[in-house]
């Protein structure tokens, strides 16, 4: 089967990840070509039987949509598959209008939530055009159970990238958050930073840590302004995200909206004790509630600081969640998951 998947880049983000993991998997058994619109080379291991084609847009701003509808629908009539996948919204609306030349089957992936504020644009895409799709793939149930216009839509969670981890011995007093710098609203780490202001003073032992940002940014000055310095550390971004969970005692995830969050997946799988504010959508689906981890009153900051306060104070607790949530993420097994997105492209293949 020839299979052709767009996405916009391969490198840095959870969708990304997944994408990268979804290219390995179908190249194995089927001839498989990515189409990036990106520079930058990939940084998530591809397997060298990948063909990697790149569109690159030259036209004025305001021509960037027709170009770009112009060479993705080129791109399909020149690899000819039998199924196109494409990835994220923001791209998934110039997949449908290039494909509605050529008519192939398609799936769309979403990897935001749908029941977050949107703009009028995704809106019509969400509504309108993703009707035109073979399938459309949510990765929580409770997006799924919400798009009832969307008869096409069906549901994959995101799978685990990495090999379980549960040695407690030697992780250190920390806490620890993940996300690139860019996205510091989204993941909430100004609402981090008020609860961990609330209680650091009484565990001068213990940081918080964030993966992925660095100390010049908006979250750096409000740390300054808590005086909270000597217990706020911004390690930058790291390929070898696993190694550094193994060293963290605590994971929190302090979003104020997600789809799946693969970064409260990875931490599990590593034997973190997490804790994670009940956003829509993806925690509540992971985390089953004193006994994977521990779920905040979404936006809280004083019941996080609570959560927090507590899991720092009780090295029993960490380890029984660390324990859970090490059990709980085999759900998410990379061969299970793809072992679904196989059954979803042969049942499309076959309508």
């Amino acid at each position: 089967m020839k299979i052709l998947l767009f996405v916009y880049k391969l490198y840095g983000g959870g969708g990304e990840r997944v994408a990268s993991i979804l290219l390995n998997h179908l190249c194995e058994k089927h001839d498989v070509t990515a189409i990036v619109f990106d520079d930058n080379a990939a940084t998530y291991t591809l397997n060298p039987q990948i063909h990697i084609q790149k569109i690159t847009i030259n036209s004025h701003r305001f021509l960037h949509p027709f170009e770009r509808i112009a060479k993705i629908r080129k791109a399909i009539k020149k690899n000819n598959p039998d199924i196109v996948l494409s990835f994220m919204v923001g791209l998934n609306e110039y997949v449908i209008l290039a494909n509605s030349f050529s008519q192939k089957k398609l799936i769309l992936s979403e990897q935001t939530s749908i029941q977050a504020k949107q703009k009028l644009s995704r809106i019509i895409t969400r509504h309108i055009l993703y009707r035109f799709a073979s399938k459309v793939v949510f990765v929580s149930e409770s997006d799924y159970n919400y798009a009832k216009w969307l008869k096409n839509r069906t549901f994959i969670y995101n799978p685990l990238s990495c090999s379980s981890y549960s040695n407690n011995k030697e992780r250190k007093n920390t806490i620890v958050a993940i996300s690139s710098q860019r996205r510091w609203r989204v993941k909430g780490f100004d609402l981090l930073i008020q609860a961990w202001a609330k209680i650091a003073q009484s565990y001068p032992d213990w940081k918080l840590q964030f993966v992925g940002a660095t100390d010049d940014n908006h979250i750096s000055n409000l740390t300054k302004s808590y005086g909270l310095e000597n217990q706020v550390d911004f390690l930058g971004w790291t390929d070898e995200i696993d190694k550094t969970l193994q060293t963290k005692s605590i994971f929190v995830l302090s979003s104020r909206r997600e789809g799946f969050p693969c970064c409260l997946l990875e931490a599990m799988s590593q034997g973190c004790a997490c804790v994670a504010f009940d956003c829509k959508t993806g925690p509540n689906e992971i985390i089953t509630d004193g006994k994977s981890g521990l779920l905040a009153i979404n936006g809280d900051v004083d019941d996080l600081a609570v959560k927090l306060q507590r899991l720092i104070e009780d090295e029993h607790l960490r380890q029984k969640l660390s324990i859970g949530a090490t059990e709980e993420v085999k759900r998410f097994d990379k061969e299970l998951i793809m072992k679904q997105w196989d059954e979803l492209i042969q049942l499309t293949v076959d309508i």
